[in-house]
């Protein structure tokens, strides 16, 4: 199984932490959080990797190189103008099948293997984890009828709301709606897949998560793998073991 992981970005608003560091080189305990998605990727099965960078990217091959030592096959997709976090994707070679897509700053214990197989049962274009949250609102929330009666008040109600984690399965049909040279996001491009009538669906995931792009939400997802890293990575004596056969 193949999967992708966009490790380009700049982390800028993580200050110093990133000024010679790019963002998936950041620690938690003595790991980095690429190598702790690399280790989770394995064990899900997944046996190619492709590395999307850009920003200090030589500095992830050079702790990377060729997957050899955990267990996979790394290979690096260069992004030398930063176009976003889909456009990269119309630059990954031979990618012929579909592929998890994940972000590379993202520390959580999802299951990528339900999350990739739920998008082989379905069959869509595009598969994205979906993850709840609940938004407080500092207002009394009006409840109106189609006359404009107010059938009830909540005052100051928590609202649930579903929201992309930053993981996806994807079809390489999807290099289609990306333009060539063209900075794109991934909300643009999820955008563009569901306007031409493709079939976008959301899989709920459950376990942790912490997108770690402040100061703040890093420290919150450190705090949370040292007080149990055995819910994202478990001890593995021998990788190379799993290593895809040449």
């Amino acid at each position: 199984m193949h999967a992708i992981v966009m490790a380009g970005g700049k982390g800028s608003r993580l200050g110093a932490l990133t000024r010679n560091l790019p963002k998936p080189l950041m620690k938690m305990g003595d790991d980095s959080i690429l190598g702790i998605i690399t280790q989770q990727l394995r064990r899900a099965g997944f046996d190619r990797l492709t590395f999307c960078v850009s920003h200090f990217g030589e500095l992830v091959e050079r702790d990377f190189g060729d997957g050899e030592r955990f267990g996979v096959a790394i290979d690096y997709c260069w992004d030398r103008d930063p176009l976003g976090t889909a456009a990269p994707l119309r630059l990954v070679p031979d990618w012929t099948s579909p592929a998890l897509v994940m972000n590379g700053d993202i520390l959580t214990s999802t299951d990528f293997g339900d999350l990739f197989a739920a998008h082989q049962r379905h069959r869509p274009i595009m598969t994205v984890a979906v993850r709840r949250t609940q938004i407080p609102v500092a207002y009394g929330v009006l409840d109106l009828d189609e006359d404009g009666r107010v059938a009830r008040i909540r005052e100051k109600p928590r609202i649930n709301v579903d929201f992309s984690s930053g993981m996806y399965v994807i079809d390489p049909a999807v290099r289609a709606y990306i333009p060539a040279g063209h900075h794109m996001d991934m909300p643009t491009l999820i955008g563009a897949v569901i306007d031409r009538g493709e079939r976008v669906r959301g899989h709920r995931v459950l376990g942790s998560w912490h997108d770690i792009g402040t100061l703040g939400s890093y420290h919150t997802a450190a705090r949370a793998f040292l007080a149990d890293p055995g819910s994202y990575v478990t001890a593995d004596p021998d990788p190379v073991q799993n290593a895809r056969p040449a």
